[in-house]
């Protein structure tokens, strides 16, 4: 049976994944900037590289406790 996620563990994910997407936006844009490509496509393409990374960490780190009883 797999182990249930309080709240707070759920609103830590989304601190953790909004902390990801800021980086990952930051560093997009400076680039978009920089060689004339559209804010949109980078601030997209920052989103769906912080969901990646949000969803390979939560994996890991769940997968390794959800073993744990």
């Amino acid at each position: 049976m797999r182990r249930q996620t309080t709240i707070g563990q759920e609103l830590l994910w989304l601190l953790v994944f909004l902390g990801i997407f800021a980086a990952a936006a930051a560093l997009a844009l400076a680039y978009a900037s920089s060689h004339q490509y559209n804010d949109r496509i980078a601030i997209s393409l920052a989103a769906i590289l912080a969901g990646v990374v949000t969803t390979a960490l939560r994996a890991k780190f769940l997968g390794n406790n959800a073993r744990r009883p």
